[in-house]
């Protein structure tokens, strides 16, 4: 086992004091937040700031002039945003099914990644999205499955190799959908992922639904969430009740049991991409979705979005004690928690409540989070249809989220006392 270091503005203000253990300070903030939305054209998926712009990634829908591909937007003289372009996909990756997802900036800020659904992963230069030129470079994830859903990719620090997370691909060997692609990259002079870059295999984790991924901050651990487990794939968690569990609801009518939290490492799955990368697998819940870690990886945030809630896990305890590796849950403030990010030094947790059937509330809340056995919700802010990802500006406090079926961005400033 290795080891590793360890536009319509709405302002509104809620307090809550409730005595806990000191961490960061006695008792949770007073967190004022206001909000503008701005109309996308396309459904959104992500928001990836950069500077003072602001990259979304959209797909087609319905509605009038609506894009599949990034649109860009960029600031104004009065500090609001405005749409600059709307780069389409080329005709090709639209004949495929292609529908874009999360976006990830290069380790050395050159370029962006995405996931684009049937197609597989996509390679951008920077520099040509944000002057509104570009056609990007996209790598399969392989023909076993039609349509594998690639959802999300990442770049390790070093630049060398990329894992893309496969929504419903099949890995050589499995019967499981769903599956963590391994890539070897290569550029050219100048810097754009080129022709040898290499799939080199993927990873099963046991499950169905790879929802999300997700590198540590040293780069050495992969962490991926899979929203059904497979009957029969060892996990550990199996007595926390809290983890593992049957009833688990994964759309409307349907009915099953929890899903998983894997650990792979990170340089044992470039050398051999396969079962023998992976770390340890635990239960975590119905329908486990996107993921958050604390900068000093003392704390792993992950969304269940079937029990409305997430869960704290230690990093260090789920590769040596992962059967008491949670450290604390709290109910998510709304329903159907899938987007999460981490601000104000790690001790806030900003959560998308996605409401995704409609069966309850969509919003967005900031969770106080510097103690896990003990985190709560110390603010509300109300949202368009499908809130589904959260971002955070490099000032550590404008959030941007993304509402996919009201085609808009939301971007929240807040302030902490």
């Amino acid at each position: 086992m290795h080891t590793r270091k360890f536009a319509v503005l709405i302002t509104l203000t809620f307090t809550l004091w409730i005595a806990i253990p000191v961490i960061a300070q006695t008792a949770p903030p007073t967190v004022t937040a206001s909000f503008v939305t701005y109309p996308t054209k396309g459904a959104p998926f992500q928001a990836l700031p950069i500077g003072s712009s602001v990259l979304v990634s959209t797909t087609a829908d319905n509605k009038k002039n609506s894009v599949t591909g990034i649109e860009i937007f960029t600031p104004t003289a009065a500090g609001t945003l405005r749409s600059t372009c709307a780069l389409q996909l080329r005709a090709a990756l639209l004949n495929e099914g292609a529908a874009v997802a999360n976006l990830n900036l290069y380790p050395n800020g050159t370029g962006v990644t995405a996931g684009i659904g049937a197609p597989g992963a996509i390679f951008y230069n920077l520099a040509n999205l944000l002057g509104c030129s570009v056609t990007g470079f996209v790598v399969s994830q392989g023909p076993i499955t039609p349509n594998q859903g690639t959802l999300d990719v990442v770049i390790t620090p070093d630049g060398k190799y990329a894992f893309v997370s496969n929504e419903y691909g099949i890995a050589a060997g499995a019967t499981t959908q769903g599956n963590i692609g391994v890539v070897a990259l290569q550029y050219d002079a100048s810097g754009n992922v080129t022709t040898e870059t290499t799939l080199l295999g993927q990873i099963s984790t046991g499950g169905t639904a790879i929802a999300g991924m997700a590198l540590s901050p040293d780069g050495t651990r992969l962490y991926v969430t899979t929203e059904i487990a497979a009957a029969g794939t060892p996990a550990h968690g199996g007595s926390n009740p809290v983890l593992a569990r049957t009833g688990c609801v994964q759309q409307p009518g349907s009915s099953s049991i929890n899903g998983l939290l894997t650990v792979i490492d990170v340089a044992a799955a470039e050398t051999l991409p396969g079962p023998s990368a992976i770390l340890t697998t635990v239960d975590s819940g119905c329908s486990p979705v996107r993921m958050a870690e604390t900068a000093d990886s003392s704390t792993l945030w992950v969304a269940t979005r079937g029990d409305n809630r997430v869960l704290a896990f230690n990093p260090a305890l789920l590769e040596s004690d992962p059967d008491n590796a949670l450290l604390g849950f709290a109910d998510s403030g709304g329903t159907a928690p899938v987007g999460l990010h981490l601000f104000h030094h790690d001790q806030l947790l900003a959560v998308a409540n996605s409401n995704r059937f409609n069966t309850g509330v969509a919003n967005a809340t900031i969770l106080y989070v510097a103690n896990p056995a003990s985190a709560s919700v110390v603010q509300t802010i109300p949202s368009g249809l499908f809130p589904r990802e959260f971002t955070v500006g490099p000032d550590d406090s404008t959030l941007y989220l993304t509402n996919y079926e009201s085609n808009t961005l939301e971007v929240i400033s807040t302030t902490v006392n």
